[in-house]
């Protein structure tokens, strides 16, 4: 599906499918099957090794990589709405009988002010605003058809909490707040298990280059002590099996560190 960001166009983005364009997935595509080429050729100085490996394996690193982006537009979206019931809550709250259609719709520009008109959570919000000034379409129903789009837990309940309490209490100042509160300690927790994980992925990155930094530089030396692993069968197979192995630590490394929190 093609990727669009304007607040004008209502474009419908379902955040769990691949939103990247054709021209991102082949430009990923070649630096996946350069860098992973280099990487072949430090094992193995065949330049047709390493050219064909790289074109090969760069295909699932690119699926890969385009997942990462659907996951991480997800929780960018996650953390955008947190900023966005912030804005709602302290414009009902106090008593100032603000109703929550008008508050969503002056959210719009306080959202603006934090983000930018091309953001995710400027444009879905504008699209429910739109919808019902408009079409007369009811907010609550937007939230829930944008917690079906974008699969963000967060969403989904407060979208539930809003069509519940729809035009059915006066109290529902208080309720959103109770809302904002769980939702807003809900991910700030995720956040802090994020980074951890995040500083942890950084060292795994780091234990997997030094080895092919380690050959690069006695590689490099006057003396022939890595001739052996180039030129024949026995360094051939050692060679391999630093590929495998690096390639191993790789998928472990992401695939741990991708853990739904």
């Amino acid at each position: 599906m093609k990727q669009e960001h304007n607040t004008k166009e209502k474009i419908r983005i379902r955040y769990y499918e691949d939103n990247m364009g054709r021209a991102r997935h082949l430009a990923v595509y070649l630096v996946f099957a350069v860098a992973i080429g280099l990487i072949l050729y430090i094992y193995y100085h065949q330049v047709i090794v390493s050219v064909l490996g790289g074109l090969v394996i760069a295909v699932f690193q690119e699926k890969n990589y385009a997942k990462s982006v659907q996951r991480k537009r997800m929780r960018q979206l996650r953390l955008q709405f947190k900023e966005f019931l912030e804005i709602i809550t302290i414009s009902i709250s106090g008593g100032s009988g603000r109703s929550m259609e008008n508050a969503v719709i002056d959210a719009v520009h306080d959202l603006e002010m934090i983000y930018n008109e091309r953001s995710d959570i400027v444009r879905e919000i504008g699209l429910i605003v739109s919808d019902y000034q408009s079409a007369g379409i009811p907010m609550s129903q937007g939230f829930r058809e944008l917690g079906e789009r974008s699969e963000v837990d967060d969403i989904i309940s407060f979208a539930a909490i809003y069509s519940t309490i729809e035009g059915k209490t006066s109290d529902y100042g208080y309720i959103i707040s109770q809302t904002h509160d769980i939702i807003k300690e809900k991910v700030e927790i995720t956040m802090e298990i994020e980074t951890g994980i995040a500083s942890a992925k950084s060292e795994a990155y780091m234990m997997l280059v030094l080895p092919l930094v380690l050959i690069v530089v006695m590689s490099s030396m006057g003396s022939d002590f890595l001739g052996a692993l180039f030129t024949t069968a026995i360094g051939r197979a050692a060679a391999t099996v630093g590929v495998i192995c690096t390639f191993v630590s790789y998928v472990i490394a992401v695939r741990a560190t991708e853990i739904e929190v």
